[in-house]
């Protein structure tokens, strides 16, 4: 008797411990027995506009977490409440100074994350266990440099745990020295994947037994087109390179895995270019929630592969929130982007 119920006590926790690992991993979904939607031609369907929303999860996890993947309820709680009382970049503490004219974009023209995604982790990178990305290798920081940190509008605030791949000169640690080095300036396009913290990114998918084709929409960073040639062919010789690199897909069961290869050498992914290899995956994983992943390596740039995890959600598409983005080069502005770095320089002040 006594053996009973141990063997039903330990079953139990057993239990417990499956629904407190798997709970985050399928938050959002509603229901248990969800059932894949399916194409006229029984292909899981994926059609239809979704987006992380801006989200407060960064790409990276805060050195606090350690290796803790979930944030608890209160934790949560909190995150969300913070951002919900705070003014974000609204609040003007210095009006009419050279400080509040530097910092003057405001959260509707920016947007900012307020909510934690739905899965409840600490960061985006689910690989490796310490949610970072992998270290660079030593002759790619001597070709390209260590990440810098961003600088925050109007003040000499760091945000440390945002890292953009502007590329920078070792010597003299620039990351303003032509155009070509500001990418959301210059109209360059975006990059794939999306993988950035408060992204706000929106995607459309549109199917056929073929092929998927997909319209990436990044605001003012502008927008790309992509094919995903799901017929079997290979990819293109080496020589032959694009923007968005060129994607073959297949499905694994109800997971679409996408295989990105012969990016162009003036694709700039934090640091990599023509030598990054992508491997996606996406689950259509409730009614409004496709679970998003991707496997990233540049052995040229990181010592190791790294894997980030985004649940995407099914926007209003009737409202057909998502448009061709129309990005402005500041041709006038840019020169002033450019003097001020220098500037900034001069004082010792980068």
């Amino acid at each position: 008797m006594k053996l009973r119920y141990a063997t039903a006590a330990c079953a139990l926790a057993a239990l417990v411990a499956v629904a407190l690992i798997a709970g985050p991993q399928v938050a959002g979904q509603e229901a248990a027995d969800f059932e894949t939607p399916r194409t006229a031609w029984g292909d899981p369907d994926l059609t239809g506009i979704w987006s992380p929303g801006y989200t407060l999860t960064p790409l990276e996890r805060p050195e606090e977490f350690g290796e803790r993947e979930f944030l608890t309820d209160e934790e949560v709680a909190a995150l969300e409440g913070a951002q919900d009382s705070s003014a974000g970049r609204n609040f003007r503490p210095d009006a009419g100074t050279v400080a509040d004219v530097e910092g003057a974009y405001n959260d509707e023209f920016t947007g900012r994350g307020k909510d934690v995604i739905r899965t409840r982790r600490t960061s985006l990178i689910v690989d490796p266990p310490n949610g970072r990305i992998p270290p660079r290798t030593p002759e790619a920081i001597e070709r390209i440099g260590e990440y810098r940190t961003r600088r925050a509008a109007g003040g000499g605030e760091i945000e440390t745990d945002v890292r953009i791949p502007y590329p920078v000169d070792p010597q003299s640690g620039r990351y303003a020295d032509n155009p070509e080095d500001r990418a959301p300036d210059r109209c360059m396009g975006i990059t794939i994947p999306f993988v950035r913290g408060t992204s706000g990114t929106y995607s459309r998918f549109v199917q056929s037994p073929d092929a998927m084709a997909v319209y990436h929409e990044d605001g003012h960073r502008g927008g790309g087109y992509r094919t995903i040639h799901m017929d079997g062919r290979s990819h293109p010789p080496a020589h032959i390179r694009q923007w968005l690199g060129h994607s073959v897909g297949r499905w694994e069961g109800d997971t679409l895995v996408v295989d990105t290869t012969n990016f162009s050498t003036g694709t700039s992914f934090y640091g990599s270019s023509e030598n990054l290899h992508l491997v996606e995956r996406y689950t259509r994983a409730g009614p409004d929630l496709v679970m998003y992943e991707v496997t990233v390596e540049d052995p040229t740039v990181w010592e190791s592969t790294w894997t980030a995890e985004i649940p995407l959600t099914l926007v209003d598409n009737k409202s057909n929130q998502i448009y061709e983005a129309a990005c402005h080069e500041g041709n006038y502005a840019m020169v002033s982007i450019l003097a001020g770095a220098r500037n900034l320089e001069a004082q010792g002040r980068e």
